[in-house]
């Protein structure tokens, strides 16, 4: 909760995406997420803003329009993706912004268009995010066994954090577990921080996909290359990460300035509950 500049209350809860918890545990969630915050003396609030995953869902944005309606003024209930918090959240009203956390997405907003790109899930893409870096790793690892070569560090350090005696129980693990990708992104950073060749490759192909999911965005929109990139997610605190990208997003789009988000997207939320609030 927010009110004229102080940040009055904050409250966390598990998702409340529909797509992602499922319609109970969505339930759930927001009735928590909510009771934390001392609603009483401010309903109606002037404005509420959600940002949430998984609005192409049916029904996705009317499950929260239906919940939160009832604590705004009407027609102040604002609704986005989630993307489009992080661009928010970086002060850009006309720009891209690239997700990579668990997954990967690309949001976008020119003149008065949105699009996004991407957001597939892990088993068709998410290409730069971190399950495929975890994937992308094990994938090395399974070729240097294959052709009788040392694990190297990249080996050592995956192992380690992921608790595993060697790399065949790391193998057997993944495909007993393919339900959890945030628990295998969570990896992310040991492999991007190993010393290791292949880390340059993950590295690169990584940046790649970044670029090329701003890229096909910025196209959709019909937009000029030069606009802005916000690069947001949990994967944007490795400089290593940051720095791909950086190389790529200038191969492929000349011109364009890569920003890192620094505010938390929820910052975002408030900046367009703002907006929809002033007269």
């Amino acid at each position: 909760m927010w009110s004229a500049g102080e940040v009055m209350a904050e409250s966390e809860a598990a998702s409340a995406s529909l797509a992602a918890a499922g319609p109970r545990q969505a339930e759930k969630a927001l009735q928590e997420l909510l009771a934390r915050l001392p609603l009483g003396r401010w309903v109606p609030l002037d404005a509420v803003c959600v940002g949430s995953a998984g609005l192409s869902l049916p029904g996705a944005a009317e499950f929260l329009r239906d919940r939160l309606s009832p604590l705004a003024r009407a027609e102040k209930v604002i609704i986005v993706s989630d993307g489009l918090l992080a661009l928010a959240a970086a002060g850009v009203d006309e720009g891209v912004a690239v997700i990579c956390g668990t997954g990967s997405v690309a949001v976008g907003s020119y003149r008065d268009r949105t699009t996004q790109g991407g957001g597939w899930g892990y088993l068709l893409g998410d290409e730069g995010g971190g399950y495929w870096v975890v994937r992308e790793a094990i994938r090395v690892l399974l070729r240097r066994r294959e052709s009788r070569q040392p694990l190297g560090d990249l080996g050592a350090r995956l192992l380690a954090d992921a608790g595993a005696a060697d790399l065949a129980e790391l193998h057997r693990r993944y495909y007993a577990q393919p339900h959890l990708p945030r628990g295998w992104a969570a990896h992310a950073r040991v492999v991007l921080s190993a010393a290791d060749p292949a880390v340059a490759g993950i590295l690169a192909a990584a940046g790649e996909a970044v670029a090329s999911l701003a890229a096909g965005v910025i196209g959709e929109l019909g937009a000029p290359v030069a606009l802005p990139v916000v690069l947001a997610g949990g994967l944007s605190d490795s400089a290593s990460f940051v720095a791909a990208v950086r190389r790529a997003v200038a191969r492929t789009l000349p011109g364009a300035e890569l920003r890192v988000l620094a505010d938390a997207p929820v910052a975002g939320a408030v900046r367009l509950a703002r907006r929809a609030a002033e007269p």
